[in-house]
C-alpha cells in the first residue's frame, strides 16, 4: 500500500530541518529554468513599452535570434527541472542541501543522456495526449520517475530507464495522482496569498513529497536491472 501520509510527513520533516536552504535553492532553480526564455522576450517587451508610451500600436515579432534563445531556454529548463528533482530527492533522503545538485545534468557526461531522455518523455507524453487527455495523463505518471532515474541509474540506457519507470509506477499511478491532489487545499490557499505561500511552503513541500514517492518506489519496486521481457513490452511506450 502506498504510504502517502508517511511520505508527506517525511517531506515536512525534511523541509523543516533544511527550510531556508531548500526554499532558496528551489527558488534559484526555478529562476534558472526560466531565465533564458524570459531574456528572449526582452526585445519585444521593450518595444511594446516604447510603443505604448508613444501611443502607437505594436505587433510583436519573432526573430531568428529570439527563436533560438527560446529553444535553448526550453532545453535548459528541462535540465534544471531534473536538477530540482535530484536536489529534492537527496534532501528527502537525508543529505545536506547542495546547490550543486541543480547542475547535476551538466556533470560527469550526463548532459546528452538527460536531455535526450527528457525530450523523449515530452514527445511521448504529447503523442499519447493526442489520443485525448486521459492517456497523456496516464503516461505522464508512468514516465514520472524518469528525471530521477536518468541521474540515479547511469548503468541503464534511456530505453531501460523508461522500462524501469513503467515498472516502478505500475499499480501506483493513481496513488501518485492522489498524492499530488492532496496538495490542492494548499494550492488554493496559495492563490489568496498571491503566490507567497506557494513560494515559501507549497512548492518546496510538494517537490520533496514527489521525491519521497521516488524514494519509496525505488526501495520497493526497483531491482538491479530490467528484464528483456519488460523492455520488449515497453517498446510501445
Amino acid at each position: 500500500m502506498f504510504p502517502r501520509k508517511e511520505i508527506k510527513s517525511n517531506a515536512r520533516a525534511a523541509l523543516k530541518a533544511n527550510y531556508w536552504p531548500v526554499v532558496g535553492i528551489l527558488f534559484l532553480g526555478s529562476i534558472l529554468s526560466g531565465l533564458i526564455v524570459c531574456v528572449a522576450q526582452v526585445p519585444n517587451t521593450v518595444a511594446t513599452v516604447q510603443a505604448t508610451l508613444a501611443g502607437v500600436d505594436y505587433v510583436p515579432t519573432t526573430s531568428a535570434f529570439t527563436s533560438l534563445l527560446s529553444i535553448v531556454g526550453g532545453l535548459l529548463s528541462i535540465l534544471f527541472e531534473v536538477g530540482i528533482a535530484w536536489f529534492a530527492y537527496r534532501v528527502y533522503s537525508g543529505e545536506a542541501p547542495d546547490v550543486a545538485d541543480l547542475f547535476v545534468a551538466f556533470r560527469d557526461g550526463r548532459f546528452g543522456r538527460v536531455l535526450g531522455g527528457m525530450i523523449l518523455v515530452g514527445i511521448y507524453t504529447f503523442l499519447w495526449s493526442l489520443l485525448f487527455i486521459i492517456p497523456g495523463i496516464v503516461k505522464a505518471y508512468q514516465y514520472s520517475m524518469m528525471p530521477y532515474l536518468l541521474v540515479d541509474r547511469p548503468d541503464l540506457t534511456i530505453k531501460e530507464c523508461f522500462a524501469m519507470s513503467k515498472k516502478m509506477t505500475s499499480g501506483f499511478k493513481w496513488s501518485l495522482f492522489v498524492l499530488e491532489l492532496s496538495f490542492i487545499g494548499w494550492a488554493i490557499l496559495a492563490v489568496f496569498t498571491l503566490g507567497i505561500l506557494d513560494l515559501f511552503f507549497v512548492t518546496p513541500y510538494l517537490t520533496l513529497a514527489l521525491a519521497g514517492a521516488y524514494d519509496y518506489l525505488k526501495r520497493t519496486r526497483m531491482d538491479d536491472g530490467v528484464s528483456a521481457t519488460e523492455q520488449a513490452v515497453e517498446g510501445e511506450f
